[in-house]
């Protein structure tokens, strides 16, 4: 049997104690770095330089057994190989130290080596754990946005609405702005715009005729350059939830799929990580948000909060009142195994969680 030992120093193919074929770092002349993230990337994928050793060992053309730590990395390239593959056996493994002399590589070199090569893979784990501060951070971002949205469409309506009063029935704000960009009433071209023939005509129509204020240019130009910047703040806002998006979809796959980026981003910005989430109970999930209305409830003894943000999910928010609380636990329980599976970077389950949850809300349905 043959045994893939991978370490700091590369990767060695060894039988019966001896080094019959190896793949070295060392001689590549790769950086410690490099060897970092190649270690880290060894942990759940097949490197290319073993991937090389076992193809050599391979052709043989006989089926044997090679032993390879985590032998789950290869469960995508197992049938690739005529080969069998099982847990190595640290008992057999040859020490570092003896493989370092055979690399050449003094006992000095190799403290060095080890040194700055565990360096650089604690840096790069504190990189990964991290990088949900830029979720956090994004997602805080558009929430801000939509509140400054929020109060400048306000001010957009009462000053473009006494001059045009008529597209008060427009209920979408962006396409409310795009109008009022444009400026004069009397003159607007709405080829840009998204709204039915119709209604451009109806709307353009009632620019002629309207029962609103006069104003000189000079006047309305203050709403049309406002209105610019409120399209301005939506086009912004559309870009980083794109960002978000691909942001949620890398570091929080089973979560993104099962809550959505923007509720499980903000799942995140809650908790202030995804350490946190992973480990928190699934009944402190269902609360988060709801903070006020629990230490109410303590207090008062009534009324329980049922769930915090996640009533945000449409599946929560449109169900029948008496069974929010049932689909909310349900949720928060999903929503604990998807955290803790991303956290430690385990096998995609969310398709699994999703649909498990979307039984669950169907058999709620039916039984009334």
């Amino acid at each position: 049997m043959f045994q893939i030992q991978t370490n700091l120093l590369g990767c060695f193919a060894i039988r019966d104690g001896k080094i019959i074929s190896s793949r070295s770092f060392i001689s590549e002349q790769k950086t410690t770095a490099g060897i970092a993230k190649d270690l880290i990337y060894a942990r759940k994928n097949l490197l290319p330089e073993e991937r090389e050793i076992i193809n050599g060992l391979s052709k043989s053309g006989q089926g044997f057994e090679v032993a390879i730590n985590n032998p789950e990395r290869l469960r995508e390239e197992k049938e690739k190989f005529n080969v069998r593959f099982t847990e190595i056996s640290r008992s057999k493994s040859i020490p570092l130290e003896e493989i370092s002399e055979l690399t050449m590589l003094g006992p000095e070199e190799l403290k060095e080596l080890m040194w700055a090569v565990n360096l650089e893979i604690t840096k790069e784990e504190m990189r990964v754990q991290e990088i949900d501060k830029v979720a956090i951070q994004l997602i805080s971002a558009i929430d801000e946005l939509n509140t400054m949205l929020n109060l400048m469409d306000e001010r957009l309506h009462e000053y473009y609405g006494t001059y045009f009063p008529e597209i008060d029935v427009i209920t979408d704000h962006e396409i409310y702005a795009s109008i009022a960009a444009l400026g004069n009433r009397e003159n607007l071209d709405l080829r840009g715009i998204n709204l039915s023939e119709k209604i451009k005509e109806k709307i353009k129509e009632e620019g002629l005729t309207s029962f609103g204020m006069k104003l000189e240019n000079k006047y309305i130009s203050g709403a049309s350059l406002m209105a610019s910047q409120v399209l301005n703040l939506y086009l912004l806002k559309t870009r980083l939830e794109e960002n978000l998006k691909k942001v949620m979809a890398e570091i929080c796959p089973n979560i993104t799929y099962l809550a959505g980026h923007l509720l499980g981003a903000r799942l995140l910005l809650q908790t202030g990580s995804l350490e946190r989430l992973a480990f928190m109970p699934a009944s402190t999930i269902q609360m988060l948000g709801a903070e006020k209305a629990l230490f109410k409830f303590l207090r008062t003894k009534k009324l329980p909060p049922k769930h915090g943000i996640i009533f945000t999910l449409s599946e929560i928010c449109t169900a029948q009142k008496k069974d929010r609380g049932k689909i909310s636990r349900n949720f928060a329980a999903k929503v604990a195994i998807a955290a803790k599976v991303d956290y430690f970077k385990g096998e995609f389950v969310g398709v699994e969680l999703k649909n498990k949850f979307t039984k669950c809300v169907e058999n709620l349905k039916h039984k009334h």
